[in-house]
């Protein structure tokens, strides 16, 4: 037991970043573990329970205002990074070790990491969203899976590599999610609008799978020994992107072959 302590203090402790040490849930995985406990009692147990025998719930207007919460975030969260080392040219495409001192620049890009560490946990409540509106059809073990992995990976993320090369997933990532609230938002205005957006369906979970290639090869260019960063977390990080490229790949084959 003492040994599996020492081990969880030397990674968590003495190797992590220590500017996010007193943060808000950034001291320990235990918080975010906790979270997506929760999370998966919550979607998987409690709340199917609880709407079994009830109708429906609207939610038009909440989801709406979600929406255009999460269009403004997702360019804010660009914006932030862009300019905290890319627009200086600080970082480039492909290796790109993390600065982890408290120099102007690299503290906002951490402060960027934590805004998505916290985006993520919000992401959280869409499972909800669909449970209470009985859409449990969307409640896919896809769509599970990819909201409690990215929520944890944005935790490691920033607890370990909050800046460097893991931004550029971030940038990617972002803006597809800013084309994918925007068609959530246009969605919901009402059957006219499904309709025209329609043939923009399938484009969309193929935008995704080009992300995720992208950033495989991108997070390849870490591998050889001359790139400073980590090997430890591809380990967690490749694999996951890989496995949810596969399950997005099934979805797409399935819903649109």
């Amino acid at each position: 037991m003492s040994t599996l302590y020492a081990m969880y203090k030397e990674i968590f402790e003495n190797n992590s970043d220590p500017r996010v040490r007193n943060w808000t849930l950034m001291g320990s995985p235990l918080p975010t573990l906790a979270i997506i406990a929760v999370y998966l009692l919550l979607v998987l147990v409690i709340l199917p329970a609880y709407m079994k025998s009830r109708k429906p719930y609207s939610l038009s207007t909440i989801i709406k205002c979600y929406n255009v919460f999460q269009i403004c975030s997702c360019i804010s969260l660009i914006y932030m990074i862009y300019n905290a080392g890319w627009a200086q040219g600080e970082i480039k495409f492909g290796c790109a070790p993390v600065d982890y001192s408290n120099n102007p620049n690299p503290v906002k890009m951490l402060a960027s990491f934590y805004w998505l560490y916290l985006l993520k946990m919000v992401e959280l409540i869409e499972t909800v969203f669909f449970i209470l509106r009985k859409k449990f059809n969307q409640v896919s073990a896809l769509h599970i899976y990819h909201h409690a992995s990215t929520f944890f990976l944005t935790f490691i993320g920033c607890k370990f590599l909050g800046g460097g090369m893991a931004s550029f997933p971030v940038m990617v990532n972002s803006f597809i999610h800013v084309l994918m609230y925007s068609y959530y938002y246009l969605s919901s205005l009402g059957p006219e609008w499904q309709k025209k957006l329609a043939p923009w369906k399938p484009k969309l979970t193929m935008a995704q799978m080009i992300q995720f290639t992208l950033l495989i090869f991108h997070g390849l260019t870490a591998v050889p020994s001359s790139c400073k960063v980590p090997k430890q977390f591809l380990l967690i990080y490749l694999p996951n992107v890989v496995v949810i490229f596969k399950m997005f790949y099934d979805f797409y084959t399935k819903s649109y072959s």
